[in-house]
């Protein structure tokens, strides 16, 4: 599924079967607004492991998630310091950012109860450090393909 510059986004009305697919959006807002599409869907038990070089939208992504959960996107903010930031909306958000965080040391945060909550969505940035790849977790890829124009493909 393809949004080109020529249209209007049709991010509410584009759909990912089986949370897989791939779209293009052409700036920041299309992104978030994307995320917020499918944060409005979601029930609880949901895990995405976003994947993508620095500036890619990541974050964007995780705020437009955020938003589709009844969470003010003014409120979240990059975990990279703080590692895991909760958040608490129609369910609750945990955002992990394993930036900074050394190979190995995830065993320490907890994580494991946090992907078990099924009354919550976990988004974790830099998900390649993990070392892991969760049960029912969607992989979000982030590329550039220009300035402001991103692919997002989920697996």
């Amino acid at each position: 599924m393809r949004a080109d510059s020529s249209s209007e986004p049709e991010t509410t009305n584009q759909k990912l079967e089986a949370s897989s697919g791939e779209i293009i959006t052409n700036s920041p807002e299309e992104t978030f607004a994307f995320a917020r599409s499918l944060g409005e869907r979601l029930t609880g038990g949901e895990v995405f492991l976003l994947k993508g070089d620095l500036g890619a939208g990541k974050t964007v992504f995780a705020k437009g998630l955020a938003a589709g959960l009844g969470i003010a996107s003014s409120e979240v903010t990059s975990p990279s310091f703080t590692i895991i930031n909760e958040y608490t909306g129609r369910l609750r958000l945990y955002h992990i950012d394993l930036y900074r965080l050394d190979d190995g040391l995830h065993d320490e945060l907890g994580l494991a109860e946090i992907l078990e909550d099924r009354q919550a969505v976990v988004v974790i940035e830099w998900a390649e450090r993990l070392g892991f790849v969760p049960e029912q977790a969607t992989l979000v890829e982030l590329s550039w393909l220009s300035e402001n124009q991103r692919i997002i493909a989920m697996s």
